[in-house]
């Protein structure tokens, strides 16, 4: 139990140690404003393509939904419905 516990405070250590190094990729923590503005762009196209791509996907459901409720309803021949031979309920 013990050699359990000085194993995850070496673990924390170890990553605590390693974010300092890393500090932040160079886009978010630049302070160059080019390299901001990067940032900035890119979080607005990675939220709004996926919100597209579901928008358009559920409007394509919507006008399928659509298309299928006002299409007409096939005529069925009345023998048929009267001849249903030996299946028939009619004694």
């Amino acid at each position: 139990m013990r050699l359990a516990r000085a194993a995850v405070a070496f673990a924390v250590l170890v990553v605590a140690w390693a974010a300092n190094l890393a500090y932040a990729c160079p886009s978010c923590a630049s302070p160059l404003e080019e390299n901001r503005q990067a940032f900035v762009d890119t979080t607005i196209f990675l939220t709004v393509v996926p919100l597209t791509m579901m928008g358009g996907f559920v409007w394509w459901l919507r006008r399928k939904v659509r298309e299928r409720d006002e299409a007409p309803e096939i005529a069925v021949p009345q023998n048929l419905l009267r001849d249903a031979g030996r299946f028939s309920k009619d004694p």
